[in-house]
């Protein structure tokens, strides 16, 4: 079971990943029958650059692709992307996530008893029991203000792992991808953790 807290985002599920493995051999990957299916999303020139070979790994792991995923998203949070950009190239995290009318200061929050807020999806699983989803009010007679925030974040700090583009067995393009999931997996939790904890956790809007 995993604890998440204020500040961790995204996990790696590797024990589950080597689980439901075909053959539950030490080497099977269930995210590994995955990368192979989606090989032709991966473009040739790609293959060797580490940002682009780690969006697509990163498309893979998550869902809607892989569910659940190989990288597991904290369940309160909306998604987590990788995207490059469209100006530089350089590697972005998007963060999307739901924000409560409590997070809005006092003064421009609308009382409950106007417009309804997001609501905890109450029979949804969370691995601890806390950061459940949050959904749409189920009464949908009443007027609802449903916020949400998106977070972007340059990478530029992040020592990417380096593919090697040609993988004569399949074993070493799971490393590849693995080794290129635990770098991004590290960075998003130092870089976003904090700041997700500042838009909708405990120390929410005191930034």
């Amino acid at each position: 079971m995993t604890t998440w807290s204020s500040i961790t985002l995204v996990r790696v599920a590797d024990d589950y990943d080597r689980e439901m493995g075909d053959s539950n051999a030490p080497l099977d990957s269930r995210f590994g029958r995955y990368l192979t299916q989606h090989m032709d999303d991966l473009w040739d020139e790609d293959r060797t650059d580490p940002a682009a070979f780690l969006v697509w790994a990163w498309r893979v792991a998550t869902g809607p692709i892989m569910s659940p995923g190989y990288v597991r998203i904290r369940p309160d949070l909306g998604a987590v992307r990788l995207t490059q950009s469209q100006e530089d190239g350089r590697l972005l995290v998007e963060i999307e996530t739901p924000v409560g009318h409590g997070q809005l200061a006092q003064s421009v929050r609308p009382p409950y008893s106007a417009m309804r807020d997001w609501e905890i999806d109450r029979y949804a699983y969370s691995s601890d029991g806390n950061h459940l989803p949050l959904q749409a009010p189920h009464d949908e007679s009443q007027p609802a203000l449903l916020l949400a925030a998106t977070l972007r974040l340059p990478t530029d700090g992040w020592t990417l792992h380096q593919p090697a583009g040609k993988w004569p067995v399949e074993e070493l393009l799971i490393d590849d991808a693995k080794n290129a999931i635990a770098v991004a997996v590290a960075g998003i939790n130092d870089i976003a953790g904090h700041r997700v904890a500042k838009l909708i956790g405990s120390e929410g809007g005191h930034w």
